[in-house]
């Protein structure tokens, strides 16, 4: 197939050979991509998106913003976009999906406000994602807009400054008209169990299914192995990803509706500007599960499109834990959890 776009760039070819599609330019007006598993069914528009998407990972990690991409093999690749409204994967007036020869038409309530209102937007492009859900391969097609995103009309945004303090399993918010102190994402402890539960069973069927592959200390032998993956462990790793799913999917919920309410408290919302891996170093089983980044990610998002702000203030300067309300500061170890001041303080 030959690209009818502006010319791919060197490192954007040697990014998309790591997909296992090999460009050859022609004129030097686009790109040609060679029969692989997954050339023979890409356009030159999604080429050109896989491209950029693969630059980009390996851009963030030569600048330290992210971690070592992996790169998809057969069968692991999930989701293929458009670069825009007019490109071979299209939405078209119909509400219909476009790829090529393909004509899909999805699955729309038309009395969902945020299915109107995503209908109404302009259209920037289309996506189409895999997801398996409770065994059986799931497709998608979200379909990205331009504007801001629906508000329903119980989540309105509240006035005032409110102060947050994040920790790795609580979460303290104080406004104006009020405070709470919650725990975060308390659904997610239970998916959590079993997802334990389940990598044992793995561990142990992968031992019993391998054992020239262990020493006899219980450690994995070094070198080169071949691994034997029985139907049974297949079996219970797809009961794995499935409890994977769900957390993650109990976590999103849990976070959404933890935002909404912490929206309703003001319109500027002043955080702490902590280091979310040193949490990951000292509470990971509790950050893995609950994700409070993320969180502050989602708050931030929800807060600007409803017109407000996160401020994130560095603690070094500030110094909350030592600075008295009368203006004294006295450094005390994090062992101490009491505030005495000579003013007559106690907090």
């Amino acid at each position: 197939m030959v690209a009818k776009g502006r010319a791919t760039t060197p490192r954007q070819r040697q990014a998309l050979q790591r997909y296992g599609i090999r460009l050859r330019s022609k004129d030097g007006t686009g790109a040609k991509a060679e029969k692989t598993w997954i050339g023979e069914h890409l356009g030159a528009h999604e080429v050109q998106a896989l491209t950029s998407r693969a630059y980009r990972a390996a851009n963030e990690y030569l600048l330290r913003k992210r971690g070592r991409p992996r790169f998809k093999g057969k069968g692991r690749l999930h989701s293929v976009e458009g670069k825009g409204p007019g490109s071979g994967l299209r939405w078209t007036e119909r509400n219909v999906v476009v790829w090529g020869s393909l004509a899909l038409q999805p699955l729309i309530d038309p009395k969902d406000p945020v299915v109107r209102h995503a209908l109404c937007s302009r259209l920037k492009y289309v996506r189409i994602v895999r997801r398996r859900v409770r065994g059986r391969i799931r497709w998608f097609a979200q379909r990205v807009g331009a504007g801001r995103p629906y508000r329903k009309p119980q989540h309105r945004m509240g006035s005032g400054v409110v102060g947050l303090d994040i920790g790795p399993s609580t979460l303290a918010a104080v406004g104006e008209k009020g405070a709470m102190l919650v725990p975060f994402c308390p659904g997610v402890v239970r998916p959590a169990k079993v997802v334990r539960r389940l990598q044992r069973h793995i561990d142990r069927q992968r031992r019993a299914n391998n054992p020239d592959n262990y020493l006899a200390d219980g450690r994995v032998q070094p070198g080169a192995k071949r691994w034997r993956v029985s139907t049974r462990q297949r079996q219970v790793e797809d009961l794995l990803a499935e409890a994977h799913r769900r957390l993650a999917e109990g976590r999103k919920t849990a976070q959404g509706t933890l935002a909404n309410q912490v929206l309703g408290m003001g319109d500027v919302f002043q955080v702490e500007k902590v280091s979310y891996r040193a949490f990951q170093r000292a509470f990971g089983r509790s950050v893995g599960r609950r994700a409070p980044g993320m969180f502050v990610e989602r708050l931030s998002r929800k807060a600007e499109s409803a017109g407000g702000k996160v401020i994130a203030f560095p603690t070094r300067t500030t110094a909350l834990s030592q600075v008295c309300h009368c203006g004294r500061r006295a450094e005390k170890p994090l062992s101490l959890r009491w505030h005495a001041c000579p003013c007559g303080a106690s907090a």
